[in-house]
Order: C-alpha cells, then structure tokens, then sequence
C-alpha cells in the first residue's frame, strides 16, 4: 500500500448568510481523487449536498456541521458546488486526495465530540480494515470569533488549513473551521490531541480515516513459457 497524498486544498470564508451556500473546490482536482468537503454554518437545519456526493455524517446543536465526499471526474477543478441549507453564515474547507478509492472503501470519521471550551478534541476513528497506511485527517468547527489559525494537534503539522465567516454581527452568529494533516502513521486507529483557541465556545471535533487505493487485481496472463511461469 501507499499512503494517500493531498494534491490540493481550498477554503470558503461565508460572510454573508445564505440559505445557498456556495464552497470552493480545491484547483487541481483529478480523476479518480477522492474529493472532501468539511462545513459548518451558524443555523441548525439538515444541509444538502449536489448530486454524486455522498454525506459523512450532518450534525446540529446550535450551529450544523457537515462533511460529504465524491470520487472525482476530472471535471471539479476549480469550480464550485452549491449546497442548501437553512440559512446563516458558514465556514468550508476541501480537500482532492489522490491514491484513494472511495468506490472500493470510502473515507470514515469518527463519531463526533462536541463541548465548550477552548480546546476542541477529535475523537478516535477505527476505520475497517485493521492498521493500514490511512489519510488521518483532524477537523474541528466552533461557534464564534476566535483568532485564526488555532493551534493544532501535536503531529498534524502538515496541510493545516482553516476558515471563517467574519466578525460582523453578534458572536453567535459566526462560525470557524479547521483541519490538518497527520504525518504518516501506518495504524488501526487515530485519536489525535487537542486543538487550542483563544475564545471558549461550542464546537464539534472530527476525525477522518481515508483508505489508501487497494493493491492492484493480479494478472490473468498467467501461463507456461520455456522453464517458467508468466
């Protein structure tokens, strides 16, 4: 196996609240990469995704966190996607991830943690399959208008990313979001450290699995030759 690789991400600061919320997809996104989308928006309500994505899990309190995945056509670089919701200022981040299959075992998370404090905790994720070379992902979304970035888990040092939806309004009504990468760690499970913030507030904290491409199907061009197999 080989681990997988991020190939390239982008961010969403939604400022602006919408019942229409529109996420930017990563810039170079090629076929057969597995796309991920994590999304936080201040207003409680089930959110919808387009067609060909399939949701992780959508979970409300006070604020509605979200996360899909699509196995990409090539097509999505650079574009965007449009999801529903019901309204609010929200907060987005993807990722195109290569050396994946989604087909064959799509990308798991965790449960979920929530709390309010200032120190936002992923939970452990067991993806099946037993200790393999995963994509270990730590995300986390929280209600306010703390300083960006946080601070991130010990090891997740690698493609730290994170956005916002402003300060404007009351701190209710604004959301922020972050996520990073783990240096590569062949294991069963993950539960990576704390996140640190500088505003104690709800949030919700993640972590994701993403299963390395599997091994390829063994040749049917097996036959005798001369003083050998091929």
């Amino acid at each position: 196996m080989a681990f997988p690789t991020i190939t390239a991400t982008n961010t969403t600061d939604g400022t602006t609240a919408t019942t229409s919320p529109v996420v930017n997809l990563p810039a170079t996104v090629n076929a057969g990469e597995t796309l991920l989308v994590f999304f936080r928006t201040d207003t409680v309500g089930a959110i919808t995704f387009p067609g060909g994505w399939t949701e992780l899990f959508d979970l409300g309190t006070n604020q509605q966190t979200t996360a899909a995945w699509k196995l990409a056509d090539g097509t999505e670089g650079g574009t965007t996607i449009t999801l529903t919701t019901a309204g609010g200022k929200f907060a987005a981040l993807s990722w195109s991830i290569a050396a994946a299959d989604p087909s064959t075992t799509p990308p798991e998370s965790s449960a979920g943690a929530s709390g309010f404090d200032a120190n936002p905790d992923p939970d452990t994720v067991t993806p099946t399959g037993g200790a393999d070379d995963y994509l270990w992902l730590a995300l986390m979304g929280i209600e306010g208008e703390q300083a960006m970035p946080p601070t991130y888990p010990t090891n997740y040092t690698e493609n730290q990313i994170h956005a916002n939806s402003g300060t404007a309004g009351a701190v209710s009504t604004n959301v922020r979001v972050a996520a990073a990468k783990r240096t590569n760690l062949n294991a069963a499970s993950e539960n990576p450290g704390v996140y640190t913030v500088n505003v104690t507030d709800d949030w919700r904290a993640f972590t994701f699995a993403v299963h390395p491409a599997g091994a390829p199907p063994p040749s049917t061009n097996v036959g005798w030759y001369g003083a050998g197999w091929f």
